[in-house]
């Protein structure tokens, strides 16, 4: 453990269900996996990425083109330069603000509800 140990409000986990977590978080300190940042953004939770590997540096690139967090350009960073970022991004409500409308943005399409519409369509089609 970083620092001989973790604070009391700080839990570390093997697996963390984000549906079930991030409607509760302030934010989250992610390695910029497509999944978890969609999924952070639909509750909108901004962000801090640090990813270096398959497509982490891209998904990170457009957390900070679209306003809703920061990235930290690398998939090492120090503990202080997490630090910094999310002292920033919890001090600067402009990422929580674009976070929310993106994650209200999210919730005006149902695409479970339209990927089942298209196979009923198409299931039907064959017949």
């Amino acid at each position: 453990m970083l620092g001989g140990g973790l604070p009391g409000n700080v839990r570390a986990a093997g697996y963390v269900p984000f549906d079930r977590l991030l409607p509760y978080a302030d934010m989250l300190v992610s390695n910029g996996g497509y999944g978890g940042v969609q999924t952070a953004l639909r509750y909108g939770v901004p962000l801090v990425v640090a990813g270096a590997s398959e497509d982490e540096p891209e998904v990170a690139a457009r957390v900070r083109w679209a306003g809703v967090g920061l990235d930290l350009r690398t998939g090492r960073p120090t503990p202080e330069a997490v630090g910094r970022a999310v002292e920033q991004v919890l001090a600067e409500g402009r990422f929580r603000e674009r976070a929310r409308a993106l994650g209200a943005e999210f919730a005006e399409y149902r695409p479970f509800d339209t990927i089942a519409e298209l196979v009923e369509l198409l299931g039907r089609s064959d017949g």
